[in-house]
């Protein structure tokens, strides 16, 4: 399907495009405050360092480079060879246990080696999910943890992922924790859990509201957008953990 163009992506984006991913999340102002939600929340779910970590679909490695200086052992996993070279000459220092390794996270042949496998806005790329969290797997020691952060429904309709498909060529797809948990389970996952995507719940905390009804949408509705992505929402935008 769009592997192929997935391979290419970096490459097709540019020496701008690539600066800009190397420097996520601070080089993109609009979003940086959800980037930094987001990944803190999955900080909250890793075993204590030094723990090893695999980061599928690491892109350019800014991820990989934030649980690294946390003090994980981290592997970072991409099928980009632009974005793996980029991300080695960037990121990778001595005395950091970082690394990064080509390859199809669909494909991965680890067994037992791993206590944590991440997948940070990267499974609702793959073309067979299943497949992807199926390697995860395989990949992690008895009872390691994987932790999927994903985009939920509507993903694939939104601007930025149009002009990412019809530009690039790549999959953007929906990646809601209702599908996700399926195929974690099939895999062979357990203590599957659910909890409300980080972003979402930073900007319905956050976001301010003027105008006449100022009070209302500071108090009411954002009380009521909380809950319901605590609760009736979960199922279509979450952070999935589960357990081998």
């Amino acid at each position: 399907m769009a592997k192929a163009d997935e391979k290419k992506y970096f490459q097709r984006i540019g020496e701008e495009g690539m600066a800009f991913t190397l420097h996520k999340p601070f080089a993109d102002p609009l979003n940086v405050g959800a980037l930094l939600t987001d990944i803190g929340a999955v900080f909250n779910f890793l075993p204590q360092p030094p723990a090893r970590i695999l980061d599928l679909g690491c892109g350019s490695g800014w991820t990989s480079n934030f649980y690294a200086q946390a003090g994980y052992d981290v592997l970072g996993v991409d099928i980009s060879k632009d974005a793996v070279k980029a991300a080695r000459q960037h990121f990778v220092q001595p005395g950091k246990s970082l690394a990064y390794e080509y390859g199809d996270y669909e494909t991965l042949k680890y067994r037992d080696a791993f206590d944590a496998a991440i997948f940070f806005d990267s499974l609702h790329h793959a073309d067979d999910e299943f497949e992807a969290l199926q390697a995860a797997y395989r990949a992690l020691k008895p009872g390691g943890i994987v932790i999927l952060c994903e985009p939920g429904i509507g993903h694939s309709k939104s601007p930025g992922s149009i002009e990412a498909v019809e530009k690039y060529g790549v999959s953007e797809r929906d990646m809601p924790p209702k599908l996700s948990k399926k195929s974690l389970q099939k895999a062979g996952f357990k203590r599957i859990k659910t909890y409300a995507y980080p972003a979402h719940l930073h900007r319905a905390s956050y976001k301010q509201f003027g105008g006449s009804k100022t009070i209302i949408n500071n108090t009411v509705a954002r009380g009521l957008t909380t809950l319901a992505l605590n609760t009736t929402l979960k199922p279509n935008h979450g952070l999935v953990v589960a357990f081998k």
